[in-house]
């Protein structure tokens, strides 16, 4: 991340100014009155946290993925392509380097 050198002065300013003001209520001044801060979601961000809720309870391990493979690899019969493992390697590792 690249900082400027004009986000280093408006940050220095906010700083400042929040010092003034909380030595002016220390010493009996009345500053600025502020006015409280609210947040107002959309409709998509309602419904978004609605589906990220629903995705957390979802279970980490699935169960029925997890007991086929287990009766493939006990009856022999799991077989997989090294081909594939190589894809999945290579696409996992392409999509860490994205983030």
């Amino acid at each position: 991340m690249i900082i400027s050198g004009k986000q280093v002065q408006s940050i220095l300013k906010a700083y400042g100014e929040q010092t003034k003001v909380a030595q002016n209520t220390k010493s009996g001044k009345s500053g600025p009155v502020q006015k409280q801060d609210e947040v107002i979601l959309s409709s998509e961000a309602k419904e978004f946290g609605q589906l990220l809720q629903s995705i957390k309870k979802l279970p980490d391990v699935r169960e029925d993925k997890v007991n086929e493979i287990s009766k493939k690899l006990d009856s022999g019969n799991y077989t997989i392509e090294a081909k594939d493992i190589a894809e999945q390697m290579i696409s996992r590792a392409l999509a860490d380097r994205i983030r």
